[in-house]
């Protein structure tokens, strides 16, 4: 599983909420910490007060309405009582003392006060009953575990006061703090998942505008690629402005590039062949014999590959892109072939619709289904079909291409066969015009051993 998004959108606002998150836990922890500090400081202030103003009224009034006052101020955290004894045997806040002391006109000795731990809520015999409401299934180490662990828990403190009353009784008080309220937090979560949904949504919608630019500029040269020409409009940010603005001049550059190099092939093709036509003219008026033979022979050799030096060079064609299936050209180009006497089978495809050059096409075909066939005595064609490309398969059963020899059959005039002979093959352009127009579009030319390891298996491939 994927955790890492692909995209820039997704990886910025990944990001962003793995930012936010922390910031937001840094700052409950800061906030978690000083609110329940403040919330102590409160209730102890309350306590106080009220344990101040309970002497006060109890001190003050007869015994008889002593134990409704009592009952009165007294809560569930807080139990107020007069005893003979004080219930601090010793003054262990001293700080609290003294303000007790000053409030209520007392002296130091007459007030006690200590915050000590509940032992109460810390009994062993209290966590004893807490593990016989466990699992009875669960193993003796994990009790041994728990054991330990509730003997470090920390017991709640306690506010202890022993005040001296003028009856000579002594007022006690045992307040325990309020328990920390969370309601806050919940407040608090909400408002930061609801923060990073809406910063969320924000970011996605203005990295989508931003890079849409973007997603244009790769699509056009994924089309440059293939030969065709798409001008992308210039908008979005100037950052992203500038690189559009450099891809339509690069386009542009190229394109000019192009029509010279086709002008001057132009030239040169006609230049080229004017002279040698000139002088198969003279050497035919020659009279006939051995050197004259073998003046036509080279002549005729230096025209072809004059030719196949130019069909090379002019590579990818000038020929307009447009639909065409795939399908349908295979079938009439094995169709042409078998009428010339070449052993080519080539099975029925489904219609499979491309955008290119279908010209360019068919002659890079062309020339990989006429070397199966010089090579390889026949040739079986097909034509399958992905998510993402087409995928024509010609399979002959010649002695195929060495390994090692497979990438350099495709370099300008390389021939496996170096006699150079036109009986036994061409000039070595063949393959590499194959390529260079399949390339143009795209598309990839591969070599593989052919079924069972005998013959070559060629794969063509051209994106849909």
């Amino acid at each position: 599983m994927r955790l890492w998004p692909r995209r820039a959108g997704g990886q910025l606002a990944l990001l962003l909420i793995l930012v936010l998150l922390v910031a937001q836990v840094i700052t409950i922890v800061i906030l978690a910490g000083e609110r329940q500090g403040a919330l102590r400081s409160a209730g102890l202030e309350h306590v106080l007060q009220r344990v101040s103003d309970g002497y006060t009224l109890a001190d003050t009034t007869d015994p008889e309405r002593q134990e409704r006052i009592l009952r009165a101020l007294s809560s569930p955290t807080l139990r107020l009582s007069i005893d003979p004894e004080p219930y601090l045997t010793e003054d262990q806040a001293s700080g609290m003392t003294r303000r007790l002391a000053g409030e209520l006109g007392l002296p130091v000795e007459q007030v006690r006060t200590a915050m000590e731990a509940d032992e109460d809520d810390c009994r062993p015999d209290r966590d004893d009953h807490r593990k016989r409401e466990r699992h009875d299934d669960e193993d003796d180490e994990h009790h041994e575990y728990d054991e330990h662990r509730d003997e470090r828990h920390e017991c709640p403190p306690v506010l202890g006061v022993s005040l001296a009353m003028s009856s000579g009784q002594w007022f006690n008080a045992q307040a325990r703090p309020p328990a920390p309220s969370w309601l806050w937090l919940k407040a608090t979560l909400t408002s930061v998942g609801i923060t990073a949904v809406l910063l969320t949504l924000t970011l996605l919608l203005a990295v989508r505008r931003i890079l849409r630019p973007m997603n244009e500029l790769s699509r056009a040269a994924h089309a440059f690629g293939r030969g065709e020409k798409v001008r992308v409009p210039e908008k979005g940010p100037e950052d992203v402005r500038e690189v559009t603005r450099a891809f339509n001049q690069m386009q542009d550059q190229v394109g000019r590039a192009q029509e010279d190099r086709a002008r001057l092939l132009a030239a040169l093709a006609h230049d080229l062949r004017t002279p040698i036509t000139s002088m198969r003219l003279r050497v035919e008026m020659l009279p006939e014999g051995e050197d004259r033979d073998r003046l036509l022979d080279a002549l005729r050799e230096m025209q072809h590959l004059a030719e196949a030096t130019l069909d090379f060079i002019r590579g990818s064609t000038t020929e307009q892109h447009r639909r065409y299936d795939l399908a349908t050209l295979l079938d009439s180009l094995c169709g042409d072939l078998q009428e010339m006497g070449l052993a080519v089978h080539c099975e029925e495809s489904p219609r499979c619709v491309l955008q290119g050059q279908p010209e360019a096409v068919k002659r890079a075909l062309r020339n990989l289904i006429e070397n199966a066939v010089n090579y390889g005595e026949q040739a079986e064609v097909t034509l399958a079909t992905t998510d993402t490309e087409a995928v024509v398969t010609i399979v002959d059963q010649g002695p195929g291409i060495p390994e090692v020899e497979r990438e350099r059959v495709f370099e300008p005039f390389y021939r496996l066969e170096h006699s150079r002979s036109r009986e036994t093959g061409g000039a070595g352009l063949g393959l590499a015009i194959a390529r260079t127009l399949i390339r143009g579009m795209g598309g990839d030319i591969h070599f593989d051993a052919g079924p069972d390891g005998k013959g070559l298996k060629v794969s063509v491939t051209l994106p849909l």
